[in-house]
C-alpha cells in the first residue's frame, strides 16, 4: 500500500460562503479539475462498532453523480486504512492506499492486523458528495471543499438507505507536517474565522451520528430528561480500548449478576462532536456548535459521593441547559473532539437503566481514554439517588475485579483541559 502523512483541518460553511471563500484566496490557489466530481465512501465496521476509534477503514470511488446507496462485488474501489495518530508534536492522519474490487476488500478486511475484531467487517455506512479542489501554488497544502453531502446506513448487506444529509459545505485542508503554520496556511484559517466558518468531525463520525438518531426515532428510545448525573469514572490506554466490547459480552452472559443489556434498545452506538469547555470559572460549562445548532450545557454542584464499595470514582452532578449567546465564544475555551461508544444495561428487577460509555477525547496532541457507567434522574428522592449509586458502584466494581486495567479515577474532561 502507498503509505501518506499528513495533517487534516476541517471546517464548516454556509454553502452560500464557499464561492467568497474561494474568491479571497485565489492568489495562493489553483483549482484541479476531474471529470469524476462525485465522491463515495464505504465505512466498515459492524454492529458492536470493533473497528477502534483511532482507525478508519474504508473505501473510496470517484463517480459523475451521487451514490445511489447500491453495492456491487465486482466494482473497484480505493481501499484505505486511516490512522489518526497523537504525536508529542502533531496529530497526524497517515493512510495506507490500494486499488481492489469490494469483493477483494471484504477479503482483506479479515486480516487486518493489530485488530481482535470478534465480528466481521462490512460496509456499515457511507457518504456521498460533491468535491472541489485546490492546490496551494507552492505546494504547501490541497484543499477540498465538499457539498450535497447525503449519508446512508446498510441496514442489508449490500442496500444502503439514507439517514440523513448535511445542507453546508466542508472546506477540508490537507498540510504537509512541515508546513502547519506557514504563512499561506494561516491566511487560509484566517480567512475562514471571516466568514464564520467553525471545525466540525469527520465525515464518519458525521454518519455515525445520524446513524444513532435514526436507531433511536426507529424504536422510539430517547435520553430520558434528567436534571441529575451520577456517574462512575475510569482511567485506560488506549491500547485496551478492546475491554469495552468484552464488558458487553458480560452483560449479554449474565457475567454481572442483577443485570443486562436492554433488551429493547440492544445497540452499540457511536458518536462524535467537538465540545468547547470554558476555563476561568468552578462550574462546568460545555457549548456545543453545529452551523445554526448551538446549545450550553451547564454541571455544577460537582460532589465525590461516598459508595458501598469504597471506589471513590462515583460523581455527582447538577446538570441544565442554558441559552447560547454569540459572545461566548469570545471567552477563554478549548476544545475537545470526542468520540464515544455506548450500550444501554438495566438493572433486571428495578427496571432501572445506566449507559455503559468508553470515549476517546482528544486537544490537539493529547489524548485521554476514559469509561463511564453513568445514570440520570430528574429530581429524585434521596431513596432514588441510593438505589442508583448502589447499582453504579456494584457494576463499576465488578468489572474493576475481572478488568485490571480499568483505573479509578475522578478525572473530568475540564480538569483534564486545565492541566494541559
Amino acid at each position: 500500500m502507498d503509505l501518506i502523512k499528513r495533517t487534516e483541518e476541517r471546517y464548516l460553511i454556509e454553502a452560500s460562503n464557499s464561492n467568497k471563500f474561494l474568491k479571497e484566496i485565489e492568489s495562493i490557489v489553483s483549482p484541479q479539475v476531474f471529470p469524476t466530481n462525485y465522491n463515495h465512501t464505504l465505512y466498515f465496521n459492524n454492529n458492536e462498532h470493533e473497528v477502534p476509534f483511532e482507525i478508519s477503514v474504508k473505501a473510496r470511488r470517484y463517480s459523475s453523480s451521487p451514490f445511489d446507496g447500491k453495492l456491487n462485488l465486482d466494482d473497484e474501489w480505493i481501499f484505505e486504512i486511516k490512522k489518526d495518530q497523537a504525536s508529542s508534536a502533531l496529530r497526524l492522519k497517515e493512510k495506507e492506499r490500494k486499488n481492489l474490487s469490494l469483493k477483494k476488500i471484504l477479503d482483506e478486511v479479515l486480516r487486518i492486523n493489530g485488530m481482535p475484531i470478534q465480528l466481521k467487517l462490512q460496509p456499515y455506512v457511507a457518504d456521498s458528495y460533491r468535491r472541489a479542489h485546490y492546490v496551494s501554488k507552492e505546494n504547501e497544502f490541497r484543499i477540498t471543499i465538499d457539498d450535497q453531502i447525503d449519508y446512508f446506513f446498510f441496514d442489508k448487506e449490500f442496500n444502503g438507505i439514507k439517514i440523513g444529509n448535511e445542507d453546508y459545505a466542508r472546506v477540508e485542508i490537507k498540510i504537509h507536517p512541515d508546513k502547519t503554520n506557514s504563512k499561506n496556511v494561516q491566511r487560509i484559517r484566517e480567512t475562514l474565522i471571516n466568514f464564520e466558518a467553525e471545525p466540525v468531525i469527520s465525515k464518519k463520525d458525521m454518519a455515525y451520528n445520524f446513524l444513532s438518531k435514526h436507531l433511536r426515532d426507529k424504536h422510539k428510545y430517547y435520553v430520558p430528561n434528567a436534571n441529575i448525573e451520577i456517574e462512575a469514572k475510569l482511567i485506560l490506554d488506549g491500547a485496551d480500548q478492546f475491554v469495552f466490547h468484552q464488558i458487553k459480552k458480560d452483560f449479554e452472559s449474565g457475567g454481572i449478576n442483577g443485570f443486562s443489556v436492554l433488551n429493547k434498545f440492544p445497540y452499540v452506538l457511536e458518536t462524535g462532536e467537538l465540545d468547547h469547555y470554558l476555563l476561568n470559572q468552578n462550574e462546568f460549562l460545555r457549548i456545543s456548535t453545529k452551523g445554526k445548532s448551538k446549545r450550553i450545557t451547564r454541571k455544577s454542584n460537582v460532589e465525590i459521593l461516598n459508595d458501598p464499595f469504597g471506589l471513590n470514582c462515583i460523581v455527582k452532578r447538577s446538570e441544565e441547559k442554558d441559552s447560547f449567546t454569540a459572545s461566548i465564544l469570545q471567552l477563554p475555551l478549548k476544545t475537545i473532539y470526542r468520540k464515544r461508544k455506548y450500550f444501554l444495561v438495566e438493572n433486571e428487577i428495578t427496571k432501572n437503566s445506566y449507559c455503559v460509555l468508553i470515549d476517546r477525547c482528544t486537544h490537539e496532541q493529547n489524548e485521554l481514554f476514559q469509561m463511564e457507567i453513568e445514570g440520570l434522574l430528574q429530581f429524585p428522592s434521596p431513596d432514588d439517588e441510593n438505589k442508583m449509586i448502589w447499582d453504579i458502584s456494584y457494576i463499576t466494581n465488578e468489572i474493576i475485579k475481572k478488568y485490571p486495567v480499568l483505573k479509578p479515577a475522578v478525572l473530568t474532561k475540564l480538569n483534564w483541559l486545565r492541566n494541559l
